[in-house]
């Protein structure tokens, strides 16, 4: 199977037709109004293509890069971006007009940033299509971005955690009182994580209550009542949480701390009155999501006092199973991974074709093979979490007191037997789930 990266598939390839669902207009009327003449435009193939496109590869978004010369088109998979067929610049400006009347946008406003949705249904799976455009200096760009209705995930364990750190996060987030924290870099699965963790946790015997910005709601998990603030308004969650604490829940769930006032709160509640909480923030490693928090310059005593967990995760490509090679590790690489010798006997990549001057036939005619139908050449197939649970005990909540910097936390978690991020890669590397290639990938981010 010839690998072939960042390449379209041919567009004779038949795919299945895409549904347009209309959002946006005040009412149901002016929205089917929009799809009309939308469907009115020559374009409307173009932009149907497009989608079809990029969901048939597994994207999850779709860029759009305007310029004088013509438009480039990338699909973001499994968060890599590949490039796809470009267009001619008034196909392209044909196709966006498509989109933007279907989101009840303004087609003639080129330069100033728009926001929109659209419903997608593709293959048997419906998405939500949120829709971005923003003029820049080549000229515009526009950024679909595809979220499934029904989640790829139901559970934690189904993006890769293993049994035995389920076992330990579990036990955390079934305990009476705790701080616990999760943490991803920028589109690493932060969402996906957060929503899975609260999902593991006992919502049926205890109130959840979550304070939320009104114009950044969280997404629904059932039996986590919300309550809104108004940020935009200068609002934070410390003017929710009074009110909602009158009603004695038992686990507060609070996505965006936003101050130190708010801080303040969850730990007078975790350290006082025995309450759960959690939070997310963004951050490439535990230690560095731990630091965030503090950052917030909320009580660090009563902080370092009241957290007991963070789980950090990055997403990592799976090698694809249909396509991957095995080969034979030199010792200096085992060794370089700290992988026992005679541990692992092979370890995988991802595809590789051969040299052109070993693909021809008998007769020296040059041989075509076929492209890995699961992978469409790409050699990666779907992502997995690599997870790092880090259990706060008492020297990291000293650390934390007294001398709170990253090396730190860090060197007292690897003391106390902590596996850090790039320690669960090599285990994955290990068992053949992924390639060394990606891990580097992936840690450098």
């Amino acid at each position: 199977m010839a690998k072939k990266q960042q390449e379209e598939q041919p567009v004779e390839v038949p795919l299945p037709p895409v549904t347009l669902i209309p959002m946006g207009a005040p009412d149901k009327q002016q929205d089917q109004s929009n799809l009309l003449a939308a469907k009115q435009s020559p374009a409307f193939p173009i932009a149907n293509g497009l989608l079809a496109h990029c969901l048939n590869r597994r994207g999850e978004r779709l860029m759009l890069d305007y310029a004088a010369e013509g438009v480039a088109v990338r699909f973001e998979i499994d968060g890599v971006w590949m490039n796809g067929d470009p267009l001619d610049r008034q196909s392209g400006d044909a196709a966006l007009a498509v989109f933007k009347k279907v989101t009840n946008l303004n087609v003639q406003d080129r330069r100033s940033r728009q926001d929109g949705k659209f419903g997608v249904e593709f293959a048997g799976g419906k998405y939500v299509a949120s829709f971005t455009s923003q003029g820049v200096k080549t000229g515009e760009r526009v950024v679909i971005t595809f979220k499934p209705k029904k989640p790829k995930f139901l559970r934690i364990e189904e993006l890769g955690m293993r049994d035995k750190m389920r076992a330990k996060l579990k036990e955390q987030i079934d305990a009476d009182a705790g701080f616990i924290i999760v943490s991803a870099p920028v589109g690493g699965g932060l969402t996906t994580t957060w929503n899975l963790t609260l999902e593991t946790a006992d919502r049926l015997m205890r109130d959840f209550v979550s304070a939320e910005d009104k114009d950044n709601k969280e997404d629904e998990v059932i039996n986590v009542g919300p309550k809104y603030y108004d940020r935009a308004a200068g609002q934070s969650p410390a003017d929710v949480l009074p009110q909602m604490i009158l009603k004695e829940p038992d686990v507060l769930v609070v996505p965006e701390l936003t101050n130190a006032e708010t801080v303040q709160i969850l730990c007078e509640q975790v350290n006082k009155y025995n309450k759960l909480a959690f939070t997310k923030v963004n951050a490439k490693e535990a230690a560095e999501a731990l630091l965030k928090v503090f950052a917030y310059k909320g009580p660090a005593a009563e902080l370092a006092k009241s957290v007991t967990a963070v789980l950090n995760v990055r997403l990592i490509r799976r090698l694809c199973d249909q396509c991957k090679q095995s080969f034979q590790p030199p010792p200096q690489l085992l060794q370089k991974l700290g992988i026992p010798a005679g541990r692992v006997q092979v370890l995988f990549q991802e595809y590789k074709p051969p040299p052109p001057e070993e693909l021809i036939d008998e007769k020296g005619n040059p041989i075509v093979l076929p492209i890995c139908q699961k992978c469409n050449g790409i050699g990666y197939a779907g992502r997995i979490g690599l997870f790092e649970l880090l259990i706060i005990d008492d020297q990291i909540r000293a650390a934390l007191t007294n001398s709170p910097n990253l090396e730190t936390i860090k060197r007292v978690a690897k003391a106390a037997g902590h596996r850090s991020i790039q320690e669960e890669g090599i285990l994955q590397v290990a068992q053949g789930v992924t390639s060394i290639n990606e891990l580097q990938r992936v840690l450098k981010q």
